[in-house]
């Protein structure tokens, strides 16, 4: 199985439809942000991804706003706060992000991620990957002025996971393993997206404009 992962769109809607239509993929999932303050994009993009037969699940970002998750949507099926199995893969969602300075849409504190987080039960059978738009604290979450903005909450639970998937932080896109493996595509708005080969634990980092690709193994 292959998922297509993608992050911050930021209505960069021409970006991620000529990633969908030259990628070959199963399942789309996009760690927030899809929008930039902007309802009309969001159903924008699940018409383009219904037209297309895409499969997607995702999580909302600071700058969309939560009543997206109550819409009537054809393609995307945002997952904040559960989870959904795909095969033997359990995803879990966790959208928006800690307060920023710029006073976006959905942002949240702390203790609203280690409520949401709590009712979320576990299973070490399952293949457990956390879709996330805030990442955890500590793992590609610093900023160009080197601050670490992620999320303690996450961090404490990142034992749960075999995957971690974030975005937010633009400039911080990679990989990151240690006990965990850790992903931020990179903002669709920058042309960057990944695809994901579960099966084998297997991260693509690809940019739109040159097609060029690194293989994380």
């Amino acid at each position: 199985m292959k998922f297509l992962i993608a992050s911050d769109i930021h209505s960069a809607i021409s970006n991620l439809e000529k990633i969908i239509e030259t990628e070959n993929f199963d399942v789309l999932l996009i760690a927030g942000d899809l929008t930039n303050f902007n309802k009309d994009d969001l159903l924008k993009i699940d018409e383009i991804l219904s037209e297309e037969g895409v499969e997607c699940y995702a999580v909302h970002g600071n700058c969309d706003y939560e009543e997206f998750l109550k819409f009537d949507l054809d393609s995307i099926n945002f997952i904040h706060g559960r989870s959904i199995k795909i095969r033997d893969i359990k995803i879990y969602g966790v959208g928006g992000s800690l307060p920023t300075p710029f006073g976006t849409p959905s942002e949240y504190p702390e203790d609203y991620f280690a409520e949401l987080l709590s009712k979320l039960e576990f299973s070490d059978s399952d293949f457990n990957i956390l879709l996330s738009h805030n990442p955890a604290k500590g793992v590609l979450d610093r900023t160009k002025h080197g601050e670490n903005v992620g999320s303690e909450e996450i961090r404490k639970r990142l034992k749960n996971f075999r995957i971690i998937i974030s975005g937010h932080v633009h400039e911080c896109f990679g990989v990151y393993r240690d006990k965990i493996i850790a992903l931020n595509p990179g903002p669709i708005a920058w042309g960057m997206f990944a695809i994901l080969e579960p099966d084998e634990i297997e991260i693509k980092l690809k940019r739109l404009k040159s097609h060029k690709e690194k293989s994380f193994l």
